[in-house]
């Protein structure tokens, strides 16, 4: 691939372009409808997304058929046909605009499987979807598949590994990193990386990907990028398919799949619906531009799934208001520890650098470890706080949300619900007449 973006994050691409209308089972030979090769000119620089189905001369992914005959594949870092695309697989393909020129697939994970009752995982994250084929404890597993909620993912291919001393693909948060020993966990499993090349740093929170090989239990990493730069050409046009995870409460800011951040401006283009239907557990497909200047894609149009009429809306996303107090990479606001991370975009100037003792507005997505930061702003007002999240009971029997308390009791009506609140604030962690923000 002639992108470092495509050969360095592939492995966290290919989760985030999904076609929740693609069909994931089945193999191209058992079809018995004739593919019609799409005759256009103006095919996407990229695409990334589900395959669908492969001929001999061919490939569906998202709704297009590319022809393909004449294109280099690369499985897993090495050379292979078009024949060796299975269906299910995310790949990513890169086009002339008439043909695909370069198809790439790598696993989104190989690791082994943590079996809890009915439920199967790899480092932390849930497989849904996933075939259990009386999987044995620290079973090898190669799979592909997307982001439908922090981490958790829907597979969409999956095959068992049976050398064990194949090299492995991971990827996940840090949790519970020891600079002195040399590890860190992604979910359940260890993490060794005294011996690996590590590009980025290594911070709790810090999304990265691992490769490395399985040594009783544990992972021995050889190479950990923390790095996750976008490195498109300039104005390189994107198609991307998936469930959005995230969206800002100015709805300028949307997450595809956990992982792919796009932007929204005045000047993006909505099908099927408006900028209201931005919610989270929607399926949309997104034509985007990267701009070279703003290090950033930007939406150009987005199409909602008509099918997808029920959006779930999720509990795992919250916004919040306060001072900061910031240290080795945690935000403080009344005693609750939100993580920055490598993945987290700076509004108004800000950097990390320049948060500390200042009045912001933190979004982003939290599961029961961590609070992970996608968005940080200034907050202009101080009088009126837009609050997301759960409200629960503190030491003293108050009702809280992110540690503020209501000094007229208007928060104890919400105790045990995930809540979006609009709360005039009073001082310090007080607050008052909180109602639903609709």
């Amino acid at each position: 691939m002639n992108n470092s973006l495509i050969k360095s994050t592939v492995k966290l691409i290919s989760l985030s372009a999904i076609s929740l209308a693609l069909c994931a089972c089945g193999s191209s030979s058992s079809s018995n409808k004739t593919n019609v090769i799409s005759e256009v000119n103006n095919f996407p620089s990229v695409i990334i997304g589900q395959v669908s189905e492969v001929t001999s001369n061919a490939i569906t992914i998202n709704s297009h058929t590319v022809p393909a005959s004449s294109a280099e594949v690369e499985l897993d870092g090495k050379n292979a046909s078009l024949s060796d695309i299975k269906v299910g697989m995310y790949i990513e393909v890169e086009t002339n605009g008439s043909q695909a020129t370069e198809i790439e697939y790598d696993p989104l994970l190989k690791g082994p499987v943590y079996i809890d009752g009915d439920t199967l995982s790899i480092a932390g994250i849930t497989l849904n979807n996933a075939q259990n084929t009386n999987f044995s404890q620290g079973e090898l597993l190669e799979v592909s598949g997307y982001n439908d909620s922090t981490n958790s993912i829907a597979v969409t291919y999956q095959a068992v590994i049976s050398n064990s001393q194949e090299e492995l693909e991971l990827l996940g948060n840090i949790s519970n990193l020891n600079t002195q020993s040399g590890t860190f966990n992604l979910g359940d499993l260890l993490i060794n990386y005294q011996q690996a090349e590590v590009e980025g740093a290594l911070n709790n929170g810090q999304f990265v990907e691992v490769e490395g090989v399985l040594n009783e239990g544990h992972i021995i990493a050889t190479e950990v990028d923390a790095e996750q730069n976008l490195n498109f050409n300039d104005n390189t046009q994107t198609e991307l398919e998936g469930v959005i995870t995230f969206v800002n409460n100015d709805e300028t800011l949307i997450t595809i799949n956990s992982k792919w951040q796009v932007a929204i401006n005045d000047q993006t283009q909505f099908e099927d619906g408006t900028a209201t239907n931005l919610i989270t557990g929607q399926r949309v497909e997104v034509d985007a531009q990267w701009q070279q200047n703003n290090n950033q894609l930007l939406a150009t149009n987005i199409e909602f799934d008509s099918s997808n009429t029920d959006p779930t809306v999720t509990n795992y996303t919250f916004s919040v208001s306060g001072q900061v107090s910031v240290s080795d990479n945690i935000a403080t606001i009344n005693g609750n520890n939100f993580t920055l991370t490598n993945q987290t975009r700076y509004e108004d100037g800000l950097t990390a650098q320049t948060l500390n003792g200042q009045w912001l507005e933190l979004e982003g997505t939290y599961n029961n470890s961590q609070a992970l930061v996608i968005e940080a702003e200034i907050e202009e007002s101080t009088s009126t706080l837009d609050l997301k999240g759960n409200v629960t009971l503190n030491t003293n029997n108050q009702a809280e949300i992110w540690g503020y308390i209501s000094e007229d009791s208007s928060l104890s009506q919400f105790i045990n619900q995930y809540v979006e609140l609009e709360c005039q604030w009073v001082n310090t962690n007080q607050v008052r007449a909180c109602v639903l923000d609709d």
